[in-house]
């Protein structure tokens, strides 16, 4: 009889866990389609930042030969871009009554391409600068030492490749 008990019992516990694992896998399973959704991104205005030179960045003389501008700028982009050509505008004196702006002007063979400036993702380039840019007049008094010049700049660029 008690062996008879312990089958039985065994059994019992056997179907049971049958059952159990048989209602686990006995739950339907689904399925779905659908599309997800991306963006491209707008790409946003780069900005020049003036930096006046010093010591030997400061090499603008009267009659001189054509003395370089110095920038930096920043690219809010989430890509690397890199500058292909600049446009220029008059440039003016940041000390009018001592140094008139009509004494600086754009040299006539100012670059405005072939430039090799690239400025990385999210970032503000080093201090970058373009040779042969400004003119100071043969007539430009002493008042004109030390003065900095702006030159407005223009920069036209392409994500880089």
């Amino acid at each position: 009889m008690r062996m008879k008990r312990l089958l039985i019992g065994v059994a019992v516990t056997t179907a049971a866990v049958g059952i159990g694992t048989g209602t686990a896998f006995a739950f339907w399973s689904v399925s779905g389609s659908g599309s997800g959704t991306g963006a491209a991104s707008v790409a946003q205005s780069l900005t020049v930042i003036p930096e006046t030179p010093a010591g030997a960045g400061a090499s603008i003389f009267p009659g001189g030969p054509a003395g370089p501008v110095y920038f930096e700028i920043t690219n809010p982009n989430p890509y690397p871009v890199e500058i292909t050509g600049v446009s220029w505008s008059s440039p003016t004196s940041t000390q009018t009554s001592s140094c008139a702006s009509s004494l600086i002007s754009i040299d006539g063979a100012a670059p405005t391409s072939g430039l090799t400036i690239t400025v990385g993702a999210n970032t503000t380039s080093p201090l970058e600068s373009i040779p042969g840019v400004l003119d100071l007049s043969g007539s430009a008094g002493p008042g004109c030492q030390g003065v900095a010049f702006d030159a407005v700049m223009n920069v036209t660029g392409a994500q880089e490749a």
